[in-house]
């Protein structure tokens, strides 16, 4: 029976480099999937956020994004440009509001989104968000809750959150690896060259990385937050 996929990230990109190789399985079983970017992903790299927002143009940015989310077959994208970097100055419950919107207009069955064990405060903060809106009450449908690693931000933590991102979850992506890394080419403002950690070789290397840990040519690796198996 086809499946509601939910990815919520907090920057663009992060679905791609952490579950885009899944999302595109998930298309190709027949499940609908839609991507919730959370942050514009862009005002912390100049030096104000004024200058931030007269340096790019948003729409530009996300029709980029839109473009590389193609190739992954998915055309469902909402934005809502929360402020880089700055996820802290808000009230997490306004965040939550956020996905919970998201929630119930898609009622997915699984969700994929950031790990608390990340170098990021935006990351941070959309685990734990997402993990409120999805709190497991009564009635509550969605059985599925899986969060990713992203390149350059999760394995810089160095332990500082207190854990290291240990993965208890494989998705062989042997067969969609090369449509990820596509998609990575094609978000031209997030791509490094290499040995960036977020090139497109590092990239490549690493889903080999984590599929040759349990036997595969190439995977994405999941820590499973919640994973509820229901009666028919």
């Amino acid at each position: 029976m086809p499946r509601k996929v939910l990815a919520v990230s907090a920057h663009i990109g992060d679905e791609i480099m952490g579950c885009g190789g899944t999302l595109l399985r998930h298309v190709r079983a027949g499940d609908a999937v839609r991507v919730v970017v959370l942050g514009e992903g862009w005002t912390s790299r100049t030096r104000s956020l004024e200058k931030g927002l007269e340096a790019v143009d948003l729409d530009a940015f996300e029709e980029q994004a839109r473009g590389a989310l193609s190739k992954l077959s998915i055309s469902d994208v909402v934005f809502h440009r929360l402020p880089d970097n700055r996820f802290d100055r808000a009230p997490l419950l306004d965040i939550v509001k956020v996905i919970e919107r998201e929630k119930a207009e898609f009622d997915p069955d699984t969700v994929y989104t950031n790990t608390m064990i990340d170098l990021g405060i935006d990351q941070r903060t959309t685990a734990r968000a997402v993990a409120t809106a999805f709190r497991p009450l009564p009635g509550e449908r969605t059985s599925e809750i899986l969060t990713f690693e992203v390149r350059s931000s999760t394995e810089w933590d160095y332990g500082l959150s207190g854990q290291q991102f240990a993965p208890n979850c494989f998705v062989n992506i042997a067969r969609t690896l090369d449509a990820k890394l596509e998609a990575l080419r094609a978000l031209q403002t997030e791509a490094r060259p290499w040995p960036h950690s977020r090139s497109i070789e590092a990239v490549a290397h690493h889903a080999r990385g984590r599929g040759a840990s349990v036997g595969l040519e190439a995977a994405e690796a999941y820590f499973v937050l919640r994973s509820v198996r229901k009666d028919d």
